[in-house]
């Protein structure tokens, strides 16, 4: 009787291990579905993915209407959240430079020249329009 029982206990344990490490991989596994890895500012991964997805499309909305105070706004916000990345490397130089078009201090032609060296990033476009002094679609 009692090697019955060690040996459905060792059968439970054995179930009950695979159980544990399938859901360790799973936990592990969810940051790959889309959305970031949980970050260093508390943002779990939707958190943030939610807070991008906003950032770009009010960094678009004001680079159409060409508001220079929003986009201002909207930089700080995004370099201040150090711990989280908001916007790609590409994103945040468009945005920059959609702000030197608006204020004029840098050249068009020259926003235009960097904005073609920028490999991609949603803000391209929009950036793209205000640098040419006409609307972002």
């Amino acid at each position: 009787m009692s090697r019955v029982i060690r040996a459905r206990s060792g059968a439970a344990l054995g179930a009950l291990l695979v159980c544990v490490l399938a859901c360790q991989r799973e936990r592990t596994s969810q940051s790959d579905d889309g959305y970031p890895a949980p970050s260093a500012s508390g943002l779990d991964g939707m958190q943030l993915s939610s807070a991008r997805r906003v950032a770009l499309q009010s960094a678009t909305a004001a680079m159409q209407r060409r508001d220079l105070d929003r986009l201002k706004k909207l930089s700080v916000w995004v370099k201040n959240l150090d711990q989280a990345p908001i916007f790609e490397p590409d994103d945040l130089a468009a945005l920059d430079l959609a702000i030197q078009c608006l204020e004029q201090v840098a050249p068009p032609s020259d926003a235009l020249t960097t904005l073609d060296h920028l490999k991609g990033g949603t803000l391209k476009k929009a950036a793209r329009g205000v640098c040419a002094g006409r609307p972002a679609p």
